[in-house]
């Protein structure tokens, strides 16, 4: 099976529990719900392309989540209307949680094929891993802030 063939198979699983998992019918519960099936897929696209993203990921990740919270938090509102506002929302909520989350994965995926391509983007992928690593050695106080500095500084000069 072709990376992307994976790729595919990945994005509509997701794409699918996210619908589903929108279908929630306590409010709140589905947004999270919905947000942790996203950062699912985000992580295994990321490992399957040989990339880590993690929680914290900045730019189009973090733009990505933000974006698609308004529109569900007001489906996930109807929810609170007995009868046609719980199955209105839970409507609403399922489509715009599995586009969002397709159109989450189509951006995430674009970006990860384009740094694989880029001949030094496994490099700058591993001096990231790196620098995150000894500085999470040096909070738990098993690296100096000197050793920190200088383990950081080589890791920069690698690149």
């Amino acid at each position: 099976m072709t990376t992307q063939s994976r790729a595919e198979e990945l994005i509509s699983n997701h794409v699918a529990g996210a619908a589903a998992a929108a279908a929630i019918p306590i409010p709140l519960v589905d947004l999270v719900a919905v947000t942790a099936v996203q950062l699912s897929l985000m992580r295994k696209l990321g490992r399957l392309y040989g990339a880590h993203i993690g929680v914290d990921a900045a730019g189009a990740v973090g733009v990505g989540l933000f974006g698609a919270l308004l529109p569900r938090v007001a489906a996930s509102a109807l929810k609170i209307l007995p009868g046609i506002g719980t199955i209105g929302g839970a409507v609403a909520q399922s489509a715009l949680s599995g586009a969002t989350t397709w159109a989450l994965a189509q951006s995430v995926r674009d970006r990860l094929e384009r740094g694989a391509l880029h001949p030094d983007a496994r490099a700058h992928s591993d001096v990231a891993r790196s620098l995150a690593r000894a500085d999470r050695l040096r909070r738990r106080g098993l690296l100096t802030d000197e050793e920190y500095a200088r383990t950081r500084a080589e890791l920069l000069e690698a690149l």
